[in-house]
């Protein structure tokens, strides 16, 4: 597979962040939105006016691992501390509805987003060790919350194709992409395979989504490679980056049709930042197809 070098890539937010994650479209405020996990700092981007605006989040959030829209307005946000309710447009502190992994010391959550009818699938790693203390948890409208896979070690990539019937899910760790049939009725998974192994590969797979054609769009990390698969796990396209750690693209733009990347700088040398400047910017770039609406938390 040839790789795309010549693809015209814009930075629209030269953020700096140290670890820019999952960037999501809100269609009612049209804006981007992602967090900095470790600042933390949840961020927004305002095409139709460039604006770029980032609130710092309260410090016993520890990390904020990934957001997720809220059907009733603001936020769920999956931090080191549980999973919280949020609303920046508000005075109130954010509300914790539920703690996983209370009792886990140096567990925390990281990626996460919601099916198509409001549960919220996130996964919790280890900060430090790269080791299978992982969990993939559900959480419900009605804020229960349920764990329904362990054993990994870097939970990524999460997302689901247009009909409901699969869902995927990364280890970035150990570098495997897994698919699922879903039943969107149960929010229940089954099935597990493999999608795409990426071992022996120097790039690792990070944050996913999906088009409107049910090709997943994935980030790999160490190689700067935007990776497009197809529904049976073939490679169809791959475009190069100019950051070595792309971290999570998403589609945005009132018609969906601009793929926006989040990345990372974490762990840079002064050197290494003088070489790679876009390092944590939030870039755009045009692929030529649409990507799908992004779902609410129902609770």
């Amino acid at each position: 597979m040839q790789i795309e070098t010549h693809v015209p890539i814009e930075c629209v937010v030269h953020s700096a962040d140290i670890l820019g994650e999952v960037p999501l479209w809100c269609e009612r405020s049209q804006r981007l939105w992602w967090v900095d996990v470790r600042r933390p700092a949840l961020q927004y981007y305002e095409p139709a006016s460039g604006r770029h605006a980032a609130q710092r989040l309260h410090p016993d959030l520890a990390t904020v691992g990934s957001i997720a829209l809220r059907e009733s307005g603001g936020f769920v946000l999956a931090t080191g501390t549980g999973i919280y309710l949020y609303d920046p447009a508000s005075n109130e502190p954010a509300l914790r509805i539920a703690n996983p992994e209370d009792g886990r010391p140096g567990m925390r959550l990281n990626d996460g987003k919601c099916d198509r009818r409001g549960r919220f699938w996130v996964g919790s790693m280890h900060d430090v060790l790269r080791e299978p203390l992982g969990t993939l948890y559900r959480l419900d409208p009605d804020h229960g919350c349920h764990a329904m896979l362990d054993g990994f070690a870097l939970p990524n990539a999460i997302c689901w194709s247009p009909d409901d019937r699969h869902m995927y899910f990364a280890d970035t760790h150990n570098q495997v992409i897994w698919v699922f049939d879903y039943d969107i009725d149960e929010g229940a998974i089954h099935n597990r395979r493999v999608f795409k192994d990426w071992t022996h590969q120097a790039g690792r797979p990070d944050g996913a989504t999906v088009d409107a054609e049910g090709y997943v769009w994935n980030c790999m990390v160490a190689t700067g490679h935007l990776v497009r698969l197809a529904p049976d796990g073939r490679v169809d396209r791959v475009i190069q980056l100019p950051v070595t750690n792309p971290t999570c693209p998403a589609f945005g733009g009132p018609q969906l049709d601009t793929l926006y990347i989040t990345s990372h700088s974490q762990r840079f040398s002064a050197e290494q930042q003088a070489r790679e400047p876009l390092a944590g910017a939030l870039l755009a770039l045009q692929v030529g197809v649409r990507g799908l609406p992004e779902p609410r938390y129902g609770g």
